[in-house]
């Protein structure tokens, strides 16, 4: 009696398991609710789709239903004096992980995302340049800590946890603003790896300062679904200012970092793919 008692137990845990794994992947359709009708088509497809709050844009539409960067994007595009840019794209789980489990996929992602160091050489196009690719990070690697210059190996996680809370310092060596200091947070949930980017110091753009220290977030956000990933990014300006013009030259802050959050949403696919 007791035998049959622990294996109807052992049962039981088993369905409760196997709920939680189904409830972990969400369908794609299912949070992209507020979503425009015009803009879904495009995302499930694979394209990239963009917002700007200055253009009047509600950017957190585009983020996924219940998700961290849905939550941050109305956070930030409710505060006076600052402007925010998004975008979303859908990407299908490499063909390589097809035989992994949840947690094998998670892994993979949030190691993706601690790879400071394969953020170097990342490219944006340049419109100046005839539409060619440039090179948005000549340099970047993980530091010891944020008050160091020390560089440091890639963290690198050994299994996926269910919750977890995590901060690196990072150097990235931009081709406008120069070499900075991030610091870099990992949000990390049953199916959602959050990385939000912050400088911790001033940009500058010509020797003139562009960006107060803490105040440019660049967020990328991974939500797992049954069909794959979907990804939102933003970009949080503490700015009422949109250009910076100084006597030698001028930059658009919009159209400068929705270059970055772009660069980095293609370098996570390409590092996934790899």
């Amino acid at each position: 009696m007791n035998t049959l008692i622990k294996r109807l137990s052992i049962v039981v845990l088993l369905v409760f398991f196997v709920a939680i794994h189904v409830y972990a992947e969400p369908s794609i359709n299912d949070i992209i609710s507020d979503m425009p009708q015009d803009k879904v088509e495009a995302f499930l497809s694979g394209d990239t789709v963009e917002m700007y709050s200055l253009n009047g844009e509600y950017v957190p539409s585009i983020a996924m239903d219940g998700s961290m960067g849905k939550s941050k994007a109305k956070n930030d595009y409710e505060k006076e004096g600052v402007f925010t840019l998004g975008l979303a794209t859908f990407v299908k789980y490499p063909d390589s992980w097809e035989c992994m489990s949840f947690d094998e996929k998670k892994l993979e992602i949030i190691n993706t995302f601690l790879s400071i160091s394969t953020i170097k050489g990342i490219t944006y196009i340049s419109h100046s340049a005839g539409d060619k690719p440039k090179v948005l990070f000549s340099d970047a690697y993980t530091l010891v800590d944020k008050d160091s210059k020390k560089e440091a190996y890639d963290v690198k996680f050994s299994y996926a946890p269910s919750s977890y809370k995590y901060q690196v310092a990072a150097y990235l060596k931009d081709s406008v603003f120069g070499g900075n200091k991030y610091l870099i947070d990992y949000d990390i949930s049953e199916s959602e790896i959050f990385m939000t980017i912050t400088n911790y110091t001033d940009l500058k753009f010509l020797f003139f300062k562009a960006v107060s220290k803490g105040e440019l977030n660049m967020c990328v956000d991974a939500v797992m679904t049954k069909e794959g990933i979907a990804i939102f990014a933003l970009a949080t300006v503490y700015s009422q200012e949109s250009s910076i013009n100084t006597p030698v030259g001028s930059i658009h802050l919009p159209s400068a970092f929705m270059k970055r959050i772009t660069s980095l949403k293609n370098w996570f696919i390409q590092e996934i793919n790899n």
